[in-house]
Order: structure tokens, then C-alpha cells, then sequence
């Protein structure tokens, strides 16, 4: 079976009726726990931006929509962020995240070098998150063509 993109998946585990829904739920949160503990743990790694752990303790994922989505997010703000891009002229943003990053902005004066710990986590996910649907979408695909 050849799926192209994260929609047509979800839309063909959808046709699986309750079982598709609740693999689609299942997968959802524990992905999106895992993005939380991973983000956690590579904030753990700088110690010197969170030497207490206030910052890397605050990062939770909250099931919402049913069980279709999880919202990962750092309590921490803003230096959650601060820590994330960096500040002042050391400021890194990806794209898809500049929308985010915009709001944080000061007066470009900090002196903090970017510490990614979320965009890692949440791009190892995603991906992880894909797979995982890809790989449920097969399986009841097996299931249901062996019942025929």
C-alpha cells in the first residue's frame, strides 16, 4: 500500500471505522509524550541554561480534541523560548517556527546562544509520528484482507 502524506493516512485509518480512530488516538498521545520527555531530557543536557530543572520539569503534553491531539508545551515562558532560540544577535529559528519565535522578541539586545531542545524533539517526533500511523495503517490492512 503506498500513502503519500499524513492526511491520506489519517483518512484511511478513519475508514477503519472505531479501531482506526482509537490507533489514531493511541498513537497521538504517546508520541506526543515522547516529544515532551525527549524535549526534557536535551534540556537536561545544558545544564548550564536549566541548572535547576524548572525549565525542563515544565514541559508537559496535554491530550485535547478527543484524543486527536496533543499539545506539547514549556510552562516556562519566556525563557523557555529565550533558551530555545536565543536572544539578541545569536537568535536561530527555522522557519516553521518564526511565527512562534516572533512573539518572544524583546529588543534584540540578549546575549543567550540558542540552546535547541524543543525543534529537535518535535522533528524526531513528527517523524516517528508518520511511521507510526504508516505502520498501524498496514497492519489493520493485514488484518482486514486476512478476515476475507
Amino acid at each position: 500500500m503506498r500513502v503519500r502524506g499524513l492526511r491520506e493516512t489519517l483518512a484511511l485509518l478513519d475508514q477503519f471505522g472505531e479501531q482506526g480512530r482509537n490507533r489514531i488516538k493511541q498513537i497521538t498521545a504517546v508520541t506526543g509524550q515522547e516529544i515532551a520527555t525527549k524535549a526534557s531530557q536535551n534540556l537536561s543536557a545544558y545544564n548550564d541554561v536549566d541548572p535547576n530543572g524548572t525549565i525542563s520539569q515544565s514541559i508537559n503534553a496535554k491530550i485535547e480534541n478527543n484524543g486527536f491531539k496533543t499539545v506539547v508545551s514549556v510552562n516556562q515562558l519566556p525563557m523557555g523560548a529565550y533558551i530555545e532560540f536565543g536572544t539578541g544577535t545569536y537568535v536561530e529559528v527555522a522557519d516553521e517556527w518564526k511565527g512562534i519565535a516572533w512573539q518572544f522578541y524583546v529588543n534584540g539586545m540578549g546575549q543567550l546562544h540558542p540552546h535547541p531542545y524543543f525543534y529537535p524533539a518535535f522533528n524526531e517526533g513528527r517523524e516517528r509520528y508518520f511511521q507510526d500511523l504508516k505502520d498501524a495503517l498496514e497492519s489493520l490492512s493485514r488484518q482486514y484482507n486476512s478476515r476475507r
